[in-house]
């Protein structure tokens, strides 16, 4: 049967249908690399990012007709393996595809979970867990063949939270539900564009470092500790000068509109970036990146900003211990690095595995893996991590 399959790919790539709802930020920018460095034929079938409360009860019906639509279900392009992304149910995308591509491989990419997202609390919102939703994540994950993560949290958070989801359930009972989950999961981090050039990039920082917070303006991204740390930075003596590069969706914050009224005269710039190139450029501007997420999966837009020559001045939470090496761990302008050029490199030498064309190829090969596996199984497969 191997044979056979290996028969059957042999001198052509892997055709790969493939299904993101939610085609924005970090969601888009994934799809893209793989769109464009992948070595397999890639179909995409998307939806706007926007409305993902919906997309995640509706979106497989809205993405296979869409599917349809572009002549994807018949005809003589026929998919080897399903590919859909976290903001799906994946059980009904399966199910509302034509009969005889339901037996075909599935994978799930993990861009984010449920359990862990943090639920809003500011303004009046009650911060109440929807339970459908993390639950949403559990069916798509037991429906698929092969689970990918974009970062250990993330698994171990769905996994550790999970079971208190399903607590509310007073008669319900799945078994096992986190080892069918590992059993079936790894670790691929998502493709991060590096800059060209980047051993040219300047070491020296300035007299007044330039610190760049690149999320967006939004209350998952911690605001108010944004806030808090520019005060003790200037209450300390310590003159900084700052970037905020992130999209600001609807009012702004009001911690964020008291640090630009604060800092006015410390501000290099403020607000979203379209251009891309000019983006990338304000990177190689800065001496540091600052997070103050509480919610971050992986961090693309911090891993890119150390690509680009920031340091990491990063909290010790979510996904940042695992995208840093320890040697960059609690450093700040305040407490910098004796040789930043030291911590430039292994940070460098960390994210290897991110760089766009080493990531890509990491998913293509799981991918390659699933479709071999459904033919030949192999029992005992341990989690890979970068």
């Amino acid at each position: 049967m191997q044979n056979c399959t290996r028969t059957r790919y042999a001198g052509r790539p892997l055709r790969i249908l493939a299904f993101e709802s939610h085609d924005a930020g970090s969601h888009r920018q994934v799809r893209m690399e793989l769109a464009d460095r992948g070595r397999h034929d890639w179909r995409w079938v998307t939806r706007p990012g926007r409305s993902w409360k919906w997309r995640m009860r509706t979106g497989a019906a809205e993405l296979v007709q869409e599917a349809g639509r572009s002549g994807l279900l018949e005809g003589e392009w026929a998919p080897d393996v399903i590919f859909a992304t976290s903001l799906i149910s994946l059980g009904d995308l399966v199910a509302l595809l034509p009969r005889g591509m339901r037996s075909l491989p599935s994978m799930l990419y993990m861009h984010e979970n449920q359990v862990a997202y943090p639920v809003r609390t500011e303004m009046g919102a009650g911060g109440e867990r929807d339970m459908h939703f993390p639950v949403t994540n559990l069916m798509s994950m037991l429906a698929a063949d092969a689970v990918l993560w974009n970062s250990r949290w993330n698994l171990e958070s769905f996994c550790s939270g999970i079971g208190g989801v399903l607590g509310h359930c007073s008669d319900g009972v799945i078994d096992d539900s986190v080892s069918k989950i590992k059993a079936r999961s790894r670790i691929a981090w998502p493709p991060v564009q590096e800059p060209e050039g980047y051993d040219d990039l300047r070491r020296v920082l300035h007299n007044a470092p330039v610190v760049v917070w690149p999320h967006r303006w939004e209350h998952d991204k911690g605001p108010e500790e944004l806030l808090k740390l520019g005060r003790e930075s200037k209450a300390g003596g310590f003159q900084l000068k700052w970037m905020l590069l992130g999209k600001c969706r609807g009012d702004v914050p009001g911690a964020i509109a008291v640090f630009l009224e604060e800092f006015a005269d410390d501000i290099l710039h403020a607000g979203y970036v379209e251009d891309r190139r000019m983006y990338l450029n304000m990177l190689t501007q800065a001496d540091w990146v600052l997070s103050t997420a509480h919610h971050e999966f992986f961090g693309i837009a911090v891993a890119e900003a150390i690509m680009h020559g920031c340091l990491p001045w990063l909290p010790e939470r979510l996904s940042y211990p695992e995208i840093t090496p320890a040697c960059s761990h609690g450093i700040s302008p305040m407490q910098p690095p004796g040789n930043p050029a030291v911590i430039h490199e292994a940070c460098r030498n960390h994210l290897e595995p991110a760089a766009a064309p080493a990531a890509v190829a990491m998913i293509e090969q799981c991918i390659e893996e699933l479709v071999l596996e459904r033919i030949m199984p192999m029992p005992g497969r341990e989690l890979s991590q970068p």
